[in-house]
């Protein structure tokens, strides 16, 4: 029957972390949950949080705040102006 069995070793941190940001950034784009999930995942496997804290202000502290202004945008139902139209004059 025979073949050498492998053992499998864990997964490297390195490893793990392109997992994590291969589930979560493609949905980056579809509001702040995505982002938080990814930000804790990392900060899960680095097991380092003053280095999880510089790496979330450095990668996803801006994304962060685009989707939530975006959120905050849509509930308020106010749009953003749109600056490339011309005034319209006074009556």
């Amino acid at each position: 029957m025979g073949g050498k069995r492998r053992r499998s070793r864990p997964a490297s941190p390195p490893g793990i972390n392109r997992e994590i940001d291969r589930l979560f950034h493609p949905h980056f784009h579809k509001g702040p949950l995505p982002i938080i999930s990814d930000t804790l995942a990392h900060a899960l496997v680095e097991q380092d949080p003053q280095k999880s804290i510089e790496k979330f202000v450095e990668y996803n502290l801006g994304p962060l705040v685009r989707e939530i202004l975006k959120v905050a945008r849509d509930q308020g139902g106010t749009k953003r102006p749109n600056r490339n139209r011309p005034k319209q004059a006074k009556r």
